[in-house]
C-alpha cells in the first residue's frame, strides 16, 4: 500500500513537466508492474482449489504422495510412456484362466472443493490394448468432515493409441462438499485370455471458472479494477492468469 502510495505521488508530482517525460512513462510502468505483482499475490491468497498429489506421476509412490494402488492387479509408475514429464500410471491386465484382473488408482483431497461450484476432471491416456471384456471406468466421491455427500458412479472413458485427453467438464459439487475422492479402475472379465493395457498421465481437477475469485480481487484492489475500466489490461488476460497460476500450481 504504501509503495503505492508513492509512485502516486511521483506521478502527480511530475504529470505536467515536459523535461521528465521518460521518468514519467517509467513510474507509469512501475505502477502497473505493481499492480500486477500484487494481482498475483492476492490469486496466491485467494484461490482454493483441490489439488490432486503426484497427478503427473513424476514422484515415486510413497505415504505421503497421495495415491493409493489396489486390488488384485494394482497399476505401476512406468517411464515407458509420459505424456509429460517422464513418467506416467501403467496398467497392464491379462487374465491365464477365466478369472478377472483388476487395478484401482485412488486419491482423496479432504479440502479445497467449494459447495456448489463446477469443476473439471481432466487427464491424458494412451491405449495400448482394449481386449475382450476389458473396462476402464473413473469413480467421483463428494465428500466433508461428516462423510460422503454425493458422487458420481462409475464411468467408462475411451482414448486411443496415441496420447488422448479426456475431459469431464463442470461437474458441480453438492453444496455441503468439502473434498472429492477420485477412483480410476481398471478390469477384466471373467474370460480366458481377457486382456487390457493403458498409459495415463497428467491428472488434474480444476474449477470450471473463476468468476468468482475475479470478483473478489476487484473488490479487494481498486487499483486493478481501474486498471481495467481504463483498458490498462484485459479482463480476458486476468482471468488467464487466475487460471494459469492454477495450471502452475498444479504443476508443481
Amino acid at each position: 500500500m504504501f509503495n503505492m502510495i508513492f509512485i502516486n505521488a511521483l506521478i502527480k508530482n511530475i504529470r505536467n513537466n515536459p523535461s521528465c517525460y521518460y521518468v514519467y512513462t517509467n513510474i507509469l510502468l512501475m505502477k502497473y508492474l505493481f499492480l500486477f505483482t500484487s494481482f498475483f499475490q492476492l490469486i496466491n491468497l485467494a484461490l482454493a482449489d483441490p489439488r490432486l498429489i503426484n497427478g503427473g506421476f513424476e514422484n515415486d509412490f510413497n505415504d505421503k504422495n497421495g495415491w493409493i494402488r489396489a486390488s488384485n492387479v494394482p497399476p505401476i509408475r512406468s517411464d515407458k510412456e509420459a505424456h509429460s514429464g517422464k513418467y506416467s500410471l501403467h496398467s497392464k491386465l491379462k487374465n491365464e484362466f477365466a478369472l478377472p484382473s483388476e487395478g484401482h488408482l485412488i486419491q482423496t483431497v479432504n479440502k479445497g472443493i467449494i459447495g456448489g461450484e463446477k469443476y473439471d476432471l481432466t487427464f491424458w491416456i494412451k491405449e495400448v490394448d482394449f481386449g475382450v471384456s476389458y473396462v476402464q471406468q473413473y469413480m467421483i466421491n463428494w465428500i466433508s468432515d461428516t462423510g460422503q455427500v454425493g458422487n458420481i458412479g462409475l464411468t467408462n472413458f475411451k482414448g486411443g493409441k496415441k496420447w488422448t485427453k479426456v475431459s469431464v467438464p463442470k461437474l458441480t459439487a453438492p453444496k455441503d462438499a468439502t473434498g472429492i475422492r477420485l477412483m480410476f479402475r481398471f478390469v477384466t472379465g471373467a474370460v480366458k485370455g481377457g486382456s487390457g493395457e493403458i498409459f495415463i498421465d497428467d491428472i488434474a481437477i480444476n474449477r470450471s471458472n473463476y468468476t468468482k475469485e475475479y470478483n473478489e480481487l476487484l473488490k479487494a484492489n481498486p487499483n486493478i479494477a481501474k486498471a481495467i475500466k481504463e483498458g490498462k489490461i484485459s479482463k480476458e488476460k486476468v482471468l488467464s492468469g487466475i487460471r494459469s497460476r492454477e495450471e502452475e500450481k498444479e504443476a508443481n
